[in-house]
């Protein structure tokens, strides 16, 4: 038998049509046996606002920039003085989340491994987190073509003040209850 047909078989094996197995948190490496491409990725991570309230979900795409599709994929979202992932995803059709590093629903990865070019999920920051956030992902084409910790732009994620003068209203008072009405509406 070929050697290369063995590595192959063996690689193959290894590789998770559905999802990214626990061992990609530490790496970001799906474990397919080959090394991760070095060019510019075709896919990109967009976090579809640069900015948000405390305890406010950010809408991410993940998305090709080319004609290529993607089969896979395992995204993270770190604060800019933490190299774990933190903050929780979730996601409806493509995908699902997963706990890394003793975390709950800090990751999320593909739920088949079908041809994609564009997947859509959430992110919610930990209760009260204020800072600057960026997510990695890695973007699996095929087995042996994938491109590992592409980085999003940041989201700020901002402190809400409520108004002083807020804190004092009746919620009960016709003023008040139109003032309560136009916070909500405003997110």
């Amino acid at each position: 038998m070929n050697y290369y047909l063995l590595f192959l078989l063996m690689a193959l094996a290894r590789a998770s049509p559905y999802g990214a197995l626990q061992a990609a948190c530490a790496s970001m490496t799906p474990g397919h046996g080959f090394n991760p491409q070095n060019g510019t990725s075709p896919f990109i991570v967009m976090p579809l606002t640069s900015e948000i309230i405390q305890n406010s979900l950010v809408p991410i795409g993940l998305s090709s920039i080319t004609s290529d599709y993607f089969k896979g994929f395992f995204i993270m979202a770190f604060s800019d003085n933490s190299s774990k992932p933190i903050g929780k995803f979730s996601i409806d059709v493509d995908g699902q989340s997963m706990s890394c590093f003793n975390g709950m629903d800090n990751a999320a990865t593909h739920l088949i491994n079908d041809d994609k070019s564009f997947v859509m999920l959430n992110w919610m920051p930990p209760y009260d987190f204020v800072g600057s956030v960026h997510f990695r992902t890695t973007f699996v084409k095929n087995v042996s073509h994938y491109w590992v910790s592409i980085k999003s732009d940041p989201v700020e994620v901002i402190q809400f003040f409520m108004p002083s003068s807020a804190a004092h209203f009746n919620p009960n008072s016709s003023l008040g209850l139109a003032l309560l009405i136009f916070i909500v509406g405003m997110f």
